[in-house]
């Protein structure tokens, strides 16, 4: 009975001991460090992701290819393409991003019409409300662009504001009624930066509303002649400039009119791309 007595008493003192903790084992607990659940600016990890994110963003992921028949040799490659075309039938080609942004982009290249008309530009397309838009670096014998809204100043350019209301045709929501917003530059180039965000403002400040972005591509289109183009594009750090930065010098047109009116355009386009403009040689 002593042996066993003795027994019981050692283990309950043994229990006591493992059952608190003494000062000496809180204090080797290591804290756990800043980073360990929220990655702040500097961290490495988030650096690392911005950059998988711009280089994302920097590189094409979506192809326009729009052709209705002659000869149009459309070649795309990430960040860029090339184009030939002989033909009388439309045809919209070019590479970008869906969706599209307000990131400046840039495009360098070569863009020739041998014949007929062309254009090389920003297209893309916005839903609620449901827009076709234009930022037209080059426009070689295309007129009928809807009505004079106004001009903005841009990228060391000035661009003239054009809309028109097409009616029943089609879109990237099928058969549709839109608004098609145009911006023209005065001066061709094959090569510059695009500062969308000076367009767009200009636009809303002529009562121009856009919507929820779709695609966005460097484009090229025609229906009727022949050509050729190369281009290289990215949207990830153009210098583009526009007078007053984020709030464009915008000026309303006096007139109200001009460019054919919204209402005489030909239907010449189908599909999600194309404008449906005259010939205007």
């Amino acid at each position: 009975m002593v042996a066993f007595s003795t027994l019981a008493f050692g283990l309950s003192s043994i229990a006591l001991v493992v059952a608190i903790p003494t000062a000496t084992t809180e204090n080797t607990l290591e804290k756990r460090g800043d980073f360990n659940f929220f990655f702040g600016p500097d961290h490495p990890l988030a650096i690392a992701r911005r950059n998988e994110t711009l280089a994302r963003r920097s590189n094409t992921n979506y192809n326009q290819k729009y052709t209705t028949g002659g000869t149009v040799n459309f070649s795309p490659q990430t960040n860029g393409f090339s184009v030939n075309w002989n033909t009388q039938n439309d045809f919209v080609v070019g590479v970008g991003w869906n969706p599209g942004s307000t990131a400046p982009i840039t495009h360098t290249g070569t863009f020739s019409v041998s014949s007929g008309l062309g254009s090389l530009g920003v297209y893309g397309w916005t839903t609620n409300p449901l827009i076709e838009y234009y930022v037209m670096e080059t426009n070689v014998g295309i007129s009928g662009l809807g009505s004079v809204k106004g001009s903005v100043t841009s990228d060391g350019g000035t661009y003239t504001i054009y809309t028109n209301t097409r009616v029943n045709q089609p879109s990237i929501q099928g058969t549709s009624t839109f608004t098609q917003f145009i911006s023209v530059r005065n001066g061709a180039r094959s090569s510059g930066t695009v500062t969308l965000q000076n367009h767009f403002q200009a636009w809303a400040n002529l009562g121009m509303k856009l919507g929820t972005m779709n695609f966005q591509v460097i484009a090229v289109e025609s229906w009727s002649g022949s050509g050729s183009a190369q281009q290289s594009v990215s949207n990830t750090g153009g210098s583009g400039t526009g007078t007053g930065g984020g709030n464009p010098t915008t000026t309303p047109s006096s007139g109200g009119g001009g460019g054919g009116g919204g209402g005489s355009c030909s239907a010449l386009w189908g599909q999600c791309g194309g404008i449906g403009w005259t010939d205007g040689r």
